[in-house]
C-alpha cells in the first residue's frame, strides 16, 4: 500500500516540488494501419492531423452529442494513446470495440501495465529525468520511451502528466521518498485540474449527460469544427453555430472542507429564495478548501450567489477560468 503526504489545507500551501499518484487514470493503446482514421471517426478533434509526439483534449460522444468520455489523445511513435477517467473510458471503449471490427486495429488497454503521476516542480523532474532522453518543455506535446511516456500539460501549468512501467514506478517513486519529495492522492490533481478549469466525466452518473460545450472543450482547444463526420457532429455544430448551448463550467471555491462532498447539491439564490443552481461536475477536498467545477448557466456572473444546500451559511467563492470563453 503507497503511503501518500498529508493533504496540504488548501493549493496555495503546496510544495515547489511534488507528484500525485492517478489511480483513477486509465489508458488505451490504438495501434494499426486504421488507428487514426478510425479514432477519426469517432472524437471532436481531427486526429488525421494529430502530429506525432503531439497530444489533444477531445470528447467521444453517443448520437445525441452527449459525451461518454473526455480524453487526453496523445500521438506517440508506438501508438496512440488515449487517457481519462477508468468509468469513462470504459464506456469509450465498448462503443470502439463495437465499430473497431471494421477497421485495422488493435485497442489495447494499458490501465494496468502503467502507472499515472502528475508531477510540478524542477526537483521532481530531475526524479523524472532519467527515463526519458528528454522531458517535454512545450504544453500538449510527449515523449516516450521503454518506460513509458511523458505529457507536458496546458492547464494545470507547469505540469507533467507520466506514464510509468510498473518497475520503473516503484523506482521513480523510491528516488522521491529519497529526496523528500511528497507524494499526494489525486485528490490534490483533481484540486489543481479544477482550479485550472479543466473537465472531466468520472464516475458513470455524468457518462452520457453534457454536449462537450457546457464543459467548455470549444476552449480548450478539444473540438474540431470544420472535420468530417463523427457520432454526435451534428448536435455539437448545431450547439456552437444556432446558439442552442446555454450552459459552461465554471469554477467555485469554499473555505473549508466540505466533509460530504458526494452528496453536495448546488443552489443559485433568485431573490429571496434558493433554487437548483447547476451539476457539480466535479470536486476536490482538500484540508481546509474545497474546489467545485459546477455546470451552471453561461450568463452567470460574480453576482450570482451559489451554496451547497448542505452548508446554507457558507457562500461559494467564484474563481476566474483561466481561459476564454
Amino acid at each position: 500500500m503507497q503511503e501518500y503526504s498529508p493533504l496540504p489545507a488548501q493549493l496555495t500551501d503546496l510544495p515547489a516540488n511534488f507528484a500525485v499518484a492517478l489511480n483513477a487514470m486509465a489508458c488505451l493503446s490504438v495501434t494499426g494501419d486504421d488507428a487514426k482514421t478510425f479514432l477519426h471517426s469517432q472524437l471532436t478533434i481531427d486526429v488525421n492531423k494529430l502530429a506525432e509526439h503531439s497530444v489533444r483534449r477531445s470528447a467521444h460522444c453517443d448520437f445525441k452529442g452527449k459525451s461518454w468520455s473526455i480524453s487526453l489523445v496523445a500521438n506517440a511513435p508506438s501508438a496512440i494513446y488515449v487517457l481519462a477517467d477508468k468509468s469513462a473510458l470504459q464506456a469509450s471503449q465498448e462503443q470502439f470495440n463495437k465499430y473497431g471490427v471494421f477497421a485495422k486495429i488493435n485497442i489495447e488497454s494499458k490501465t494496468d501495465v502503467l502507472d499515472y503521476f502528475l508531477i510540478q516542480g524542477e526537483s521532481t523532474k530531475q526524479a523524472l529525468a532519467p527515463y526519458f532522453n528528454a522531458l517535454p518543455d512545450t504544453p500538449m506535446t510527449l515523449t516516450e520511451s521503454a518506460c513509458g511516456f511523458c505529457v507536458a500539460l496546458d492547464y494545470p501549468s507547469d505540469s507533467l502528466l507520466v506514464a510509468l512501467e510498473k518497475d520503473t514506478a516503484l523506482a521513480f517513486t523510491a528516488t522521491l521518498k529519497e529526496h523528500s519529495i511528497a507524494l499526494f492522492d489525486e485528490t490534490v490533481a483533481t484540486a489543481l485540474e479544477i482550479a485550472a478549469g479543466v473537465p472531466a466525466i468520472c464516475g458513470t452518473d455524468h457518462v452520457n449527460q453534457y454536449v462537450p460545450q457546457m464543459m467548455n472543450l470549444q476552449a480548450l482547444n478539444g473540438i474540431d469544427f470544420n472535420k468530417g463526420c463523427y457520432m454526435g457532429q451534428e448536435v455539437v455544430a448545431r450547439t456552437r453555430y444556432l446558439g442552442k448551448n446555454k450552459r459552461a463550467a465554471m469554477i467555485f471555491k469554499l473555505d473549508g472542507a466540505v466533509t460530504d462532498i458526494n452528496g453536495a447539491v448546488l443552489e443559485k439564490q433568485a431573490g429571496e429564495h434558493w433554487r437548483s443552481g447547476g451539476t457539480i461536475l466535479r470536486a476536490a477536498v482538500l484540508g481546509n478548501e474545497t474546489w467545485l467545477l459546477a455546470i451552471v448557466n453561461n450568463d452567470t456572473t460574480d453576482a450570482d450567489a451559489f451554496r451547497l444546500s448542505s452548508i446554507p451559511s457558507s457562500e461559494l467563492i467564484h474563481c476566474d477560468l483561466p481561459y476564454t470563453l
